[in-house]
């Protein structure tokens, strides 16, 4: 599995766990919306605003990203979430 791989699996990891979602993280496209849209609001993973904090505080954590980095394109997707770690984070050794 190539490091970019490994990033999205865990960041889909963590929005299962902190959505307590019954998916596994194959269950979640890479390029799907995490939110709806205007036209069908409830087709995105994320129907909580407030969630959003939650998973940017446990992301900014695991891999060393200040949480001002964050924001609504980081958001749009998966790969746009992975690109921000590639691009501004540091992973912890574990």
């Amino acid at each position: 599995m190539k490091e970019t791989d490994v990033i999205k699996r865990e960041i889909k990891e963590i929005i299962i766990d902190v959505l307590k979602l019954d998916l596994t993280p194959e269950d979640i496209d890479n390029e799907k919306s995490l939110f709806g849209s205007e036209e069908d609001p409830d087709s995105g993973i994320i129907q909580d605003s407030l969630v959003v904090l939650e998973i940017a505080t446990v992301l900014s954590e695991k891999y060393n990203i200040d949480p001002s980095e964050f924001n609504e394109q980081t958001f749009m997707n998966i790969n746009s979430l992975a690109d921000l770690v590639i691009e501004k984070g540091n992973k912890e050794e574990q």
